[in-house]
C-alpha cells in the first residue's frame, strides 16, 4: 500500500524547519541583545525597533509551531494512522504564518541567520509555490513594509473624519 504522506520528504522538511527556527531564534536573540524593546514610540515605523523585534519573534515562533504540526503529521503517518491527519499534509505544504508578516516588519538588511533560515526553507522541495514566493519576497525586499504609515494618519475634520473628543 502506497502511503499518502511521504515520510522521508516530511522528515527532510522537519529538519530544515527545525534549523530555520534555530536560526530565527538566533537572530531574535541578537535583536534583543541590541536592546530593542517593544515599549518604544516607533511601533508605527516599518523597520523600527519595535516592528523588527516583533517580526523576528513572529518568524521564530511561527517556525516552532509549524515544526510541531509537522511532527504530528509524521508521527501519525509513521504509525499507519494517516487518516487521523487527513488533509493536514496538504495544509502543511501551504506553509505557515509568521514568515511573510514577520519579514515585512523587519529592518533591512536582514541579519545573516535570518537570511540563512529563509534560504534553507527555499531549498526544501516540500512547500507550495505560493509559500515559496512569500519567502522569496522577504529575501528580496529592500525595506520593511509593515505597518503602512497611512494607517496612522488622522484625517482632517474637513475630510469628513470625526473630531476626537467631540460628540455630534
Amino acid at each position: 500500500m502506497k502511503r499518502e504522506i511521504d515520510i522521508d520528504q516530511l522528515v527532510t522538511a522537519m529538519k530544515a524547519v527545525d534549523e530555520a527556527g534555530r536560526l530565527f531564534e538566533e537572530a531574535h536573540a541578537v535583536y534583543e541583545a541590541r536592546g530593542l524593546k517593544r515599549n518604544s514610540d516607533d511601533f508605527k515605523v516599518a523597520g523600527g525597533s519595535v516592528q523588527t523585534l516583533q517580526g523576528a519573534e513572529e518568524m521564530a515562533l511561527g517556525t516552532r509551531k509549524f515544526l510541531t504540526e509537522l511532527a504530528l503529521i509524521a508521527g501519525y503517518a509513521a504509525a499507519g494512522l494517516e487518516d487521523r491527519v487527513s488533509g493536514r499534509s496538504t495544509t502543511a505544504r501551504a506553509g505557515f504564518t509568521g514568515l511573510a508578516g514577520g519579514g515585512a516588519r523587519m529592518a533591512r538588511p536582514l541579519l545573516d541567520p535570518t537570511l540563512r533560515g529563509l534560504r534553507l526553507l527555499l531549498a526544501v522541495d516540500f512547500f507550495e509555490p505560493a509559500f515559496r514566493a512569500e519567502i522569496e519576497e522577504v529575501v528580496r525586499a529592500e525595506k520593511a513594509t509593515y505597518p503602512d504609515p497611512s494607517m496612522f494618519r488622522i484625517r482632517a475634520a474637513s475630510d469628513g473624519a470625526a473630531t476626537v473628543g467631540r460628540t455630534p
